[in-house]
């Protein structure tokens, strides 16, 4: 249950990141060109607009996964109540419309504008009066909404739930006594210790990914806020900044693979479909069926070999 329910939000955050790897691809194209913005202010406004809102839904899912892993390991009791499969579709419901609604001044407010000194258009947003001060408090506002709240509830979270798997386990999960080579005995974490923090292990890294990648973006912010000249982009940071953000989204599959076993079981299994298409399907099913009944039949000779010798050394 536990895992079907975190499984919905690692699906949720890989939609919105690939509709930021998607909608990317004509800033990127246009970005290498370099010769401004060529595809008018409908496109200017749609796709900002989806990048926006994709990137915001990024977020607050990597957040809600933070809220659903801290309840689950943290109050084991409560997570059945207050992470059930209904609540966390409502919350993955809910997570779209607030992303829609935060991006609306992307889309209103966007235009394709040459700026002094500038001979190609730029898409960027533009308010109606007060320009430089609307724009320095939206930035602000979304500065405080989604990089600093997000990164300080996260770490604070997961400094708790680490503190629970890594160092308090043994009042979490008991270990299980394992025979070694030698004939001997050893303790060993459970599987159900060991998937969670494999699963702690991926989230943090990409709390960690995502800081790192938005973290430069900050810094015309705050050079504006303190200095009276405007930040000078140059071509460089510009590059920087542009990359770091798709490498965030790009990251997160490249995470999954590193820390989930499960993740990497079963997309090898993906491959294997898609590789044996051509092949009889029924032939493929039976292969399958034969390498799980080989599983299982290793499985229940080591639990009787375990049995066994726990038999011996007692006598």
């Amino acid at each position: 249950m536990r895992r079907s329910v975190t499984n919905l939000f690692i699906m949720n955050l890989a939609m919105a990141d690939f509709l930021i790897m998607l909608f990317g691809i004509p800033e990127i194209v246009q970005f290498v060109i370099n010769r401004g913005w060529l595809l008018g202010l409908a496109l200017c406004k749609f796709q900002r607009f989806v990048l926006v809102v994709s990137l915001y839904a990024s977020i607050m899912t990597l957040v809600a996964v933070c809220v659903e892993r801290y309840i689950a390991i943290v109050h084991p009791i409560k997570a059945h109540i207050l992470c059930s499969r209904r609540r966390i579709l409502f919350a993955i419901s809910a997570i779209w419309p607030v992303a829609f609604a935060s991006g609306l001044p992307t889309a209103l407010y966007n235009q394709v504008i040459a700026p002094p000194g500038l001979a190609v258009d730029l898409c960027i947003i533009l308010f109606p009066s007060n320009t430089k001060k609307n724009l320095m408090t939206f930035k602000l506002v979304e500065f405080l909404l989604y990089f600093l709240a997000p990164i300080l509830i996260q770490v604070l979270l997961y400094a708790i739930v680490c503190r629970r798997l890594f160092v308090g386990t043994e009042k979490l999960h008991r270990k299980k006594k394992v025979h070694d080579e030698n004939g001997g005995q050893k303790e060993k974490d459970s599987e159900a210790i060991r998937a969670r923090r494999g699963v702690v292990k991926m989230l943090m890294a990409s709390v960690a990914v995502y800081f790192f990648s938005y973290a430069p973006l900050q810094i015309p912010l705050f050079y504006d806020m303190i200095a009276e000249k405007p930040f000078k982009f140059n071509w460089s940071f510009l590059v920087l900044i542009l990359t770091l953000g798709y490498v965030n989204s790009a990251a997160n599959p490249v995470l999954y693979s590193i820390f989930s076993q499960n993740f990497r079981r079963r997309f090898q299994r993906v491959l294997c479909c898609c590789s044996s298409r051509w092949q009889d399907p029924r032939i493929t099913r039976n292969l399958y069926n034969v390498v799980d009944s080989k599983k299982n039949t290793v499985r229940f000779s080591n639990s009787r070999l375990n049995t066994v010798m726990t038999s011996v050394s007692e006598m």
